[in-house]
């Protein structure tokens, strides 16, 4: 059904710090302290590899290919259990990448090219699809945000998407994902996405109230996801990309 914030991997501190010890002597030499990457290797707070594993599932596979280590051996002699700690370690090091972490250090981002970044917003970006330099959510968004938050809303949109608290609490953000579950009885109800997993799906109703549903034979899940297009802009964004589109968005004030 697609990753979203509801299913953001755990971490597990104990096992990142175990990973930190395999990274160290293995991967910090390409990859930096931090996995921002160096001139050696990439930066992996970005790598798609990162952003898509679940606890190994694809950090694993990657690594039993046979990447070579910086000890000079093969990332295919890496146990099962080193790899699971390597993956919380960047997870790790992924969320702290993020506003609020305690480690975050905001840089400068206006290094891009802003006639470039308006000809990626209105071509091969395509966010002239659902946005102008007029729409609500953009007109004079470079008097309101710094230029760090711009980059962050364009990169990572609707956080806090959730379906508000309790009964009669706050209507569902026009960003938050939609669901529908019908049952086998042919009951259809629709919502706010709550949580979804193999079991479960949970959505709250234009009541306010908070439902569950098993998943099984007969029961159909559909999702709608209003920001969609911006997850998958992140599969082809480059740096340049990224912060080309910063530059030409800080112009509109």
């Amino acid at each position: 059904m697609g990753a979203g914030p509801a299913d953001a991997p755990y971490v597990d501190a104990a096992l990142a710090d175990k990973g930190k010890t395999v990274w160290a002597a293995e991967c910090i030499n390409c990859h930096g302290t931090q996995a921002r990457g160096t001139d050696n290797g990439p930066n992996l707070t970005r790598s798609l590899v990162v952003l898509r594993d679940r606890y190994g599932t694809e950090l694993g596979p990657f690594l039993k290919k046979g990447h070579k280590l910086q000890s000079g051996g093969s990332a295919a002699a890496l146990t099962d259990d080193q790899i699971l700690n390597l993956a919380h370690f960047l997870r790790q090091r992924v969320n702290d990448s993020f506003r609020g972490s305690p480690l975050f250090q905001a840089q400068n981002v206006l290094t891009g090219d802003a006639a470039a970044g308006a000809a990626y917003f209105s071509g091969e970006g395509k966010c002239a699809t659902c946005h102008t330099a007029t729409t609500l959510s953009l007109a004079g968004i470079a008097g309101r945000l710094e230029p760090i938050d711009i980059q962050q809303r364009f990169l990572f949109p609707g956080g806090g998407r959730g379906g508000g608290r309790g009964r009669g609490g706050p209507a569902p953000s026009a960003s938050a994902v939609k669901v529908t579950v019908t049952t086998p009885s042919g009951e259809s109800v629709s919502g706010a996405l709550v949580q979804l997993d193999d079991f479960n799906v949970t959505l709250r109703d234009a009541a306010g109230t908070y439902r569950t549903f098993k998943r099984g034979p007969g029961v159909t899940v559909v999702k709608d996801d209003p920001l969609a297009a911006h997850h998958a802009l992140l599969d082809t964004l480059t740096d340049k990309n990224i912060h080309d589109v910063v530059a030409y968005l800080e112009t509109l004030k």
